[in-house]
């Protein structure tokens, strides 16, 4: 870069406050891109650890001695440390989240991108806006994917064919609605509980003029659509990984968000049911044993595929995304046939889904909350939660305390067999570096 000699320093001392100078302003604007990466990772849905990890590790690659990096749910805060330019704070103030798993992806590789080559600031601004131009899925391919995670879920938890085919058809509707409320604002908490109470009364509607056979079936195919993964996931591991307040904030997220679907699908039913003057009858299928174990394991693949394509999961990710559904649904059938306790199934079951998860990011190089989230799906119990909140609507006190021990012990099941993976990958994680 050419100075004009009129603009020259003259003494030593205006040398050192004109390299001070420029110093802070080319640092203002590597904090300005890397605080854009580390906000794109976290409205994607990673979890604070990666952010925290990435920011820390560009500030190092843009030259800076030390890095302090807190992220806190909707906030962004970093410090840099230079031994001769003393230190530079900014802060980001997130608030909309999109959950894009392949904007995640990318942003992440970007970080490792730069780190790796030390591309300059026009280089890597160029990457990062061509990144931020990608569109996400079609509006015509989304309602495919809604539909097939409606449907494979229906089946999963029990329903039969029609039940599946009118909960996918439901679905549908909740992609409009959910296309307009995102188009126009709408509060996500209001937006996700209206759909509930129109899902509920579509589905006992449905049952009511013989399109389907079990309100319930119908129902929890399209709770599964509205179940916070991405949170509820992120949250245990933030808590795993020591960020207890961000963790919790999230936690508690998920289950305000959980029991708002839940009470809104349960709500208009009864309502349903008052407004036509008696009980809307369901029935179950009666599948052999086989046949179910079968039907169980091919719509948890197709479940946990279609819940990662609603996040946006492309490329060579979305078939190992589906394949760590039904991987995580046969380590627990193996498990239930040793295991007599049903929290223990659930604990294989998450261990075997966190190792997946943890193998596929190193081998596809991408985050491992990709294929965690997806994978999990099928143990997410919101067949047991939906039926909690309707005994707890229907003041049906003794079976809404035994259901929702039970939602309980298998949320804290889930979140156990994350711990113990991410703690095992810690201690070989510690052994690796001491040996090298």
């Amino acid at each position: 870069m050419i100075i004009p000699t009129e603009i020259m320093p003259d003494t030593k001392e205006q040398a050192m406050i004109w390299r001070y100078q420029i110093q802070r302003k080319l640092w203002d604007e590597r904090l300005d891109l890397i605080l854009d990466i580390g906000e794109q990772m976290m409205l994607s849905g990673a979890e604070v650890s990666r952010v925290e990890d990435s920011v820390n590790r560009l500030c190092i690659a843009y030259g800076a001695d030390h890095a302090e990096v807190l992220s806190i749910t909707t906030s962004l805060i970093v410090t840099v440390y230079m031994k001769e330019y003393g230190s530079i704070t900014q802060t980001r103030r997130t608030t909309h989240f999109v959950s894009d798993m392949n904007r995640l992806d990318k942003m992440n590789a970007l970080s490792r991108h730069i780190c790796e080559k030390h591309l300059s600031l026009e280089e890597a601004r160029r990457e990062y806006d061509d990144i931020i131009k990608e569109r996400p899925y079609r509006f015509l391919l989304r309602i495919v994917f809604y539909i097939i995670v409606a449907f494979s879920f229906a089946l999963f938890f029990g329903g039969d064919f029609t039940d599946a085919a009118v909960s996918g058809a439901i679905a549908v509707a909740f992609c409009f609605f959910d296309y307009f409320a995102t188009r126009f604002g709408v509060n996500n908490l209001l937006s996700i509980f209206i759909m509930s109470l129109v899902g509920g009364f579509l589905a006992s509607a449905s049952v009511e003029m013989g399109l389907a056979h079990s309100i319930s079936k119908v129902s929890i195919g399209d709770v599964m659509i509205l179940i916070p993964g991405i949170v509820l996931t992120n949250s245990m591991r933030d808590m795993f990984g020591g960020d207890t307040i961000t963790g919790g904030i999230r936690f508690i997220e998920a289950l305000l968000t959980a029991a708002t679907i839940a009470f809104g699908f349960t709500t208009s039913q009864l309502m349903f049911n008052e407004l036509i003057g008696h009980a809307v009858v369901s029935t179950e299928r009666n599948w052999p044993l086989w046949c179910g174990v079968v039907t169980e394991i091919v719509t948890a693949f197709w479940g946990s595929f279609g819940y990662a394509s609603l996040f946006n999961v492309r490329g060579n990710r979305i078939i190992p995304a589906g394949v760590g559904g039904a991987l995580a649904w046969v380590i627990y059938l193996i498990a239930a046939s040793f295991a007599a306790g049903f929290p223990i199934r659930f604990v294989f079951a998450a261990v075997g889904a966190t190792f997946y998860a943890e193998i596929m990011a190193r081998k596809l190089k991408a985050p491992a909350t990709i294929f965690l989230v997806s994978a999990i799906m099928p143990l997410v119990p919101g067949g047991s939660l939906y039926e909690t909140m309707s005994f707890a609507v229907r003041k049906d006190l003794t079976s809404f305390e035994t259901m929702g021990i039970k939602t309980l012990a298998t949320a804290l099941s889930i979140a156990v067999g994350m711990l113990v993976t991410a703690s095992v990958r810690k201690v070989f994680a510690r052994v690796k570096n001491k040996k090298s």
